[in-house]
């Protein structure tokens, strides 16, 4: 599944799923694990998304 990830501070980064065009904010130590574990079938990016800060890149002023 095709992610984006933007560095949004020292301290957070925003992942960005290429279809839906979702993106949730997380710590960035854990970023690299909610890659991994939605790519290897572990967590499903609805999950993700379920249990993140998040916003859709589809509204204009959508934040948080």
């Amino acid at each position: 599944m095709p992610f984006a990830i933007t560095v949004d501070s020292t301290s957070s980064v925003t992942i960005r799923e290429r279809d839906s065009k979702g993106q949730v904010r997380v710590d960035v130590d854990k970023a690299a694990s909610v890659v991994r574990e939605v790519t290897e079938g572990q967590r499903t990016w609805e999950d993700v998304w379920s249990t993140s800060p998040h916003h859709s890149s589809t509204s204009a002023s959508a934040d948080d």
